[in-house]
């Protein structure tokens, strides 16, 4: 009598190869003697990371069909990250000038390191807001939270069960980056064009496009 079915071995062999690279990336991260808030963050996000793609391990096949999409257009999707990022910033300029409101980034965003002074910890966390944040953030709202409205809406319905969705993960997109009032706009927006962009396109689009768009306002 087999203990583990043959179909959930490979939750078993990823589970195993998820502890190993957590192990790998702790030993790692003590060795560049790094931030315990840095350990933690990386730790943390890779960790949730790792529990979200053990979810989707049954949709392995539709990941292999985003990738198809997005190949031969990665450059479409970064620029308009970058163009986000662009009319971000530009949100924050008019709102600060003509109302002497400051619009920054909300308290649960990753604070950005001082780039005076580049260390392991600087380039880990940049890594974090550019890679592992877009990844988490779109994996657990878009493909797994919007994908999974998508797959149970009725065909007759689908349009308005997706559209309040939407509506209802890019509230709870913002409220996660507790931001400020004047910032909250930002993160709506934001969520709202990553949604779009993977109802049409698949969720690699949306994490490139989330990428570029953190990489451009990091980088401003």
């Amino acid at each position: 009598m087999k203990i583990i079915a043959d179909r959930d071995i490979k939750y078993v062999k990823f589970t195993g190869w998820l502890l190993i690279v957590l192990a790998v990336m702790g030993l790692l991260l003590k060795g560049l003697q790094v931030k315990r808030q840095t350990f933690e963050l990386v730790l943390g996000q890779t960790g949730l990371l790792g529990v979200l793609l053990l979810i989707s391990l049954g949709r392995l096949g539709e990941l292999a069909e985003d990738f198809k999409k997005t190949r031969k257009t990665t450059p479409v999707f970064i620029l308009a990250g970058l163009l986000l990022s662009w009319a971000i910033m530009w949100y924050r300029e008019i709102i600060a000038r003509r109302y002497g409101m400051a619009v920054a980034p909300g308290t649960g965003q990753v604070h950005v390191p001082n780039l005076d002074v580049i260390n392991a910890d600087t380039v880990i966390i940049t890594a974090s807001i550019i890679v592992l944040g877009p990844l988490l953030e779109e994996i657990l709202f878009r493909f797994i939270g919007l994908g999974l409205v998508r797959r149970l809406a009725r065909p007759g319905q689908a349009a308005l069960f997706i559209g309040i969705w939407i509506i209802i993960t890019s509230v709870m997109f913002a409220l996660l980056h507790n931001p400020e009032p004047a910032a909250l706009a930002v993160y709506l927006i934001s969520s709202v064009s990553y949604s779009v962009i993977y109802l049409r396109y698949g969720i690699f689009a949306s994490i490139l496009m989330h990428a570029a768009g953190n990489a451009g306002v990091y980088i401003i």
